[in-house]
């Protein structure tokens, strides 16, 4: 009898094949707890680039410069680019050289190295921005050192990516500070030359000392003309002091009408005079002063990425929230456990659920399918 034959004869035996269920649920279940495997843990946050950002800054010197912070640098990054960063094989490599895993009497060579640590650790974030890397051996010890060597190949890797990120924005910021220098530059030389050659020291002030007169002399105008109304309705005609009016009424029209027509003169052009030139100085004002606050801008930001690089230097990219440690629960081999849970689900179908519902099982001698 061939061994093929003396298999289907245990199997349609019912005695043997419950034996068998036993023994391998036996088995099955002692696999669960031996080896017992151990399960470390450790819980980051990477850390806010924007907290050294530019954000405040940019906020405090208005709304229209918001956007110059995404371009900086500035943005909130979003979790998955740091789990993406966290699963990245450069630091699976560092974990690799750091635990020297690739030497003859580990894993012989990197990527076998590698291929078990994606077998070993599982990195995955959890609610509120927070990545959690998780090892599962069967030594306690190695479970704890692969954690804490994620842990800090991650932290590296975030610091690396950090410096390179504000590196690239030092660049950017310096070269914009020389420009913004050379542009503020050119914007006052500009406007100190229109105001020598329209002899304005400060139109903002002349345009309203002008204006302020000729309000002054048409309010006298009035004044007098209705005096002289008064005057001639009363007194009439042949009175000599309205001949006095006239004559205040004719200079007083005469002092309007000089500054309806433009001039300049020692103290600068009249009111005529400065609407002539007034959108010409609005438009190098507005550009002046649009690159001062370039200026300050990007002078101000020359400050935080000074300090970004040093934070940078001196502190880690990420925080440790929850320190590399072993769980205090017992754990179980998750394949002896499913397996288990197979042997028992396959028992069940062949022993009780088969004979009761009378499904016809090849293996399964005639006598054993009578319910």
């Amino acid at each position: 009898m061939s061994l093929v034959d003396r298999s289907k004869g245990w199997v349609a035996d019912a005695r043997i094949r419950r034996r068998g269920y036993a023994a391998a649920a036996a088995v099955a279940a002692l696999l669960c707890v031996v080896p017992q495997p151990y399960v470390a843990r450790a819980k980051i946050v990477p850390q806010d680039s924007g907290s050294l950002g530019i954000n405040s800054m940019m906020s405090a010197l208005g709304g229209q410069f918001g956007t110059f912070a995404a371009l900086l640098g500035g943005a909130k990054q979003p979790i998955d680019i740091f789990l993406s960063v966290a699963r990245s094989p450069e630091v699976s490599v560092a974990v690799v050289q750091n635990l020297k895993l690739d030497d003859a009497s580990e894993y012989g060579s990197r990527r076998a190295a590698q291929r078990a640590l994606e077998r070993k650790v599982d990195i995955h974030s959890l609610t509120g921005g927070i990545i959690e890397v998780e090892a599962r051996t069967h030594d306690a010890a190695e479970s704890e050192r692969l954690t804490r060597a994620y842990v800090d190949a991650i932290t590296a890797r975030l610091n690396t990516l950090e410096r390179e990120r504000i590196r690239r924005k030092r660049a950017v910021i310096e070269k914009r500070f020389k420009d913004a220098s050379l542009e503020v530059s050119k914007a006052e030389a500009a406007l100190n030359v229109f105001r020598r050659n329209n002899n304005l020291a400060a139109p903002e002030v002349q345009l309203g000392s002008e204006l302020t007169l000729r309000a002054s002399l048409q309010a006298q105008l009035q004044a007098k003309q209705v005096e002289f109304q008064t005057m001639r309705q009363f007194q009439g005609d042949e009175n000599p002091g309205l001949r006095a009016l006239q004559t205040q009424i004719a200079s007083l029209q005469a002092q309007i009408a000089r500054t309806a027509a433009p001039a300049t003169n020692a103290a600068g052009p009249n009111v005529a005079g400065l609407s002539d030139v007034l959108l010409r100085y609005f438009d190098l004002y507005r550009n002046y002063r649009f690159a001062q606050t370039m200026y300050e801008v990007y002078s101000r930001s020359t400050e935080e990425v000074t300090v970004e690089a040093l934070a940078a230097e001196t502190a880690a990219d990420a925080q440790v929230i929850e320190a590399p440690n072993l769980d205090v629960d017992r754990k179980f081999n998750v394949p002896a456990a499913v397996l288990l849970a197979l042997i028992l689900l396959l028992a069940f179908f062949t022993e009780a659920y088969a004979p009761a519902t009378a499904i016809r099982l090849p293996l399964i001698s005639p006598v054993d399918r009578e319910p």
